[in-house]
């Protein structure tokens, strides 16, 4: 036999379990296709900002809003090598290109600038280096080819 206050606490804890399930919230979702399979798919950290790479035309793409909706990045359009994240520095993010000029952001792909090397990126090797304390200071692994053979160069911003 239940007291007054086992009653209570009954009715109480039926209540809630009302309430939740009567609560009408659901997830919602939107899809979007390619004709790619997309890779290399990263959040700009504590945001709803994307980036990923499309391996077919070498392009990179970007969503703001967790990937309702997406946007060409029509920086280094059809010559991207590869998309790197700063891995410390978590606003930032550069498109290397297979010529020597390349691209960077500091605002999580809002805006891009265009930076240049001496060398072409190396295909042997990730195409930057970070400092783990200042996000300025990046080593840029690059390659010299003559003919068949490569020399390896290393460039220091």
């Amino acid at each position: 036999m239940l007291t007054p206050a086992g009653w209570r606490s009954l009715l109480f804890s039926s209540l809630l379990c009302t309430g939740a399930w009567a609560k009408k919230d659901k997830p919602s979702y939107k899809s979007t296709k390619f004709d790619f399979i997309p890779y290399n798919v990263n959040y700009f950290e504590d945001s709803d900002v994307i980036l990923f790479a499309e391996d077919i035309d070498h392009d990179i793409y970007r969503s703001d809003d967790a990937g309702e909706n997406w946007e060409k990045i029509e920086r280094g359009a059809g010559k991207m090598l590869e998309l790197v994240m700063h891995p410390f520095h978590h606003d930032r993010a550069y498109i290397i290109t297979e010529d020597r000029s390349h691209w960077m952001t500091k605002d999580k792909g809002k805006s891009w600038e265009e930076f240049t090397t001496d060398a072409q990126a190396s295909i042997f090797r990730e195409a930057l280096t970070f400092h783990a304390g200042d996000p300025d200071r990046i080593m840029f692994n690059a390659m010299d080819c003559t003919g068949i053979f490569c020399e390896e160069l290393v460039g220091i911003s």
